[in-house]
């Protein structure tokens, strides 16, 4: 039997919404990089709102005003900071692209002296095959300044977010149906907050974990203390992966003194690791959001997975405003909850 009329449009009408999810998905998977640059702009912007309104609260400016002021106390800071340690820092840099070749190569001889390390050497050396040095260079200054571009256009548009968020933000919510523009503009505003939240700890911890692995390792005379604790503070900022990557060369450094020397490197990142996750943290998200761990770990493999390097370095963000998205927008509206309006939102809020 053929369809009637209605029929058959009732099932080209669904047909045509399926087609249109479709491609809405294909679009977005393909546009995946700029949207999650476009999520490293919007997190800047939050950082330089957050340093920026409380500023113009305090001396009654204008926002603009204020932002101004922000922009250029953080570079003078940063000129300062170069001018200060960027010498010495260049420096060190140069000397651990020296040292830790004769440092991999101690280490290397001494995992080959026991079995385990020797299947691990096999392992390792699996996985440093398939390309030759040319290739390897070519690739690394290809990724290299593919990264600084990337970084570039973080930059420039969170500046232009920071600017006039109220622009960006009315943009957003015009793609939402009349009805439910109250609730995602409260969505917004609180995925926003939760935002700064997560800066203010993030920058606290990176701080704290950057001082003491640096006064730590000068402690154990491990050779570049400050580049490794500069080091360590700036991977605080991705996580997991980072506390690892940034234990590998200062482990290596401790060869310099032989296979005791990495070891005490190695508890003593293992000490960091424990005081991050048991004293620092629960301080920290106190005041700051709080993520539980297993969300965590996945929102590494998940965006990291869709978004390469970068969902890797933005999961723990992208998580918290999924949450706070889902929240809003999906659990309150099925249980019957109001919008929850906390304060009316400006409309220079991200």
């Amino acid at each position: 039997m053929g369809l009637k009329g209605n029929d058959f449009r009732d099932f080209t009408a669904r047909v045509m919404i399926v087609l249109g999810i479709i491609a809405a998905g294909v679009v977005l998977w393909a546009v995946s990089d700029v949207l999650v640059l476009g999520f490293g702009g919007v997190l800047m912007a939050c950082a330089l709102r957050a340093l920026s309104d409380p500023l113009a609260n305090r001396l009654r400016l204008s926002p603009r005003l204020a932002l101004g002021m922000v922009m250029i106390t953080v570079l003078a800071l940063l000129a300062g900071a170069s001018v200060l340690i960027g010498e010495r820092l260049a420096d060190q840099a140069g000397q651990l692209a020296k040292a830790l070749p004769e440092d991999f190569a101690k280490a290397r001889s001494w995992a080959e002296q026991s079995a385990f390390g020797h299947i691990g050497l096999k392992t390792l050396a699996k996985f440093g095959t398939g390309s030759g040095s040319l290739g390897g260079i070519g690739g690394i200054a290809t990724g290299t300044l593919g990264a600084l571009v990337d970084i570039l256009v973080i930059f420039f548009m969170g500046i232009y977010f920071a600017v006039d968020p109220s622009l960006y933000r009315r943009g957003a919510l015009r793609l939402v149906p009349r009805g439910g523009r109250q609730r995602a503009d409260l969505a917004l505003v609180a995925a926003g907050q939760a935002l700064r939240n997560w800066l203010r700890g993030q920058l606290v911890s990176m701080v704290v974990i950057g001082t003491v692995t640096g006064v730590g390792l000068w402690l154990l005379d491990v050779p570049l203390a400050l580049s490794m604790g500069v080091f360590a503070g700036l991977l605080e900022f991705v996580p997991f992966v980072g506390a690892l990557l940034a234990a590998v060369p200062a482990i290596l450094l401790g060869f310099a003194k032989g296979p005791s020397g990495a070891m005490w490197v190695a508890v003593f990142y293992l000490a960091i690791h424990q005081f991050e996750g048991n004293i620092l943290m629960p301080l920290v998200q106190r005041w700051a959001v709080s993520l539980p761990p297993a969300l965590a770990v996945g929102a590494v493999v998940v965006f990291g997975l869709l978004f390469g390097a970068f969902g890797v370095l933005f999961a723990t963000p992208l998580m918290i405003v999924a949450i706070v998205f889902v929240e809003r927008l999906y659990v309150e509206p099925i249980i019957g909850e109001a919008p929850q309006e906390s304060r009316a939102p400006r409309s220079d809020e991200l």
